[in-house]
């Protein structure tokens, strides 16, 4: 077990995962609900799996597994924070009403006609009644979403990618030399 494969390991399971993670946001209008869990659920499967296959061992495939979660996290929170917050201001700045705002929202996360995204509608109108205080809430609070939605995903994938480095890893281990144990 050493620091490098481990490290080698968790950069290449953690750039298969978030890969996989962010792959399925541009998808997610295009197939079904289920086929993108199933193609994120793969993609963070096989990035934990090669992670301890390069990590080169059960214990040190584990800890590269849970260490590409930490990629995970910042990969998405950042794909989120550069790619989505621009969207939704510019949705905001051309939209005349908060529940025309809410309706986008939920169609540009892939949510809209689910019960996710009448959530999201009545979270909205609610809680902020005019466009110029969505406008405020997203200039300050989108960030946080960014940090929340990132935790989430890399949480998901730290504990996904440990068992499946902890695979991955055994398949690589060294077998002993010893012929007596055969007998």
């Amino acid at each position: 077990m050493s620091f490098g494969s481990i490290l080698l390991g968790m950069l290449i399971g953690g750039i298969l995962s978030s890969g996989a993670i962010i792959g399925i946001t541009f998808l997610g209008t295009m197939v079904p609900w289920w086929a993108v869990l199933l193609i994120g659920a793969a993609g963070c499967l096989f990035g934990g799996l090669l992670a301890g296959v390069l990590a080169k061992g059960a214990g040190a495939g584990a800890l590269a597994g849970l260490l590409s979660g930490l990629i995970v996290f910042v990969s998405v929170f950042l794909f989120i924070w550069f790619y989505y917050e621009p969207q939704v201001i510019a949705m905001v700045a051309g939209a005349s009403s908060v529940t025309e705002i809410a309706d986008q929202i939920a169609d540009l996360f892939g949510a809209g006609g689910t019960p996710v995204g009448d959530a999201i509608t009545t979270w909205l109108t609610t809680n902020a009644p005019s466009v110029s205080e969505v406008e405020t809430f997203v200039d300050t609070n989108f960030i946080l979403f960014g940090l929340l939605v990132g935790a989430i995903f890399g949480g998901l994938a730290s504990v996904v990618n440990l068992f499946a480095g902890l695979v991955g890893g055994l398949f690589t281990r060294k077998k002993s030399d010893k012929y007596d144990s055969y007998y």
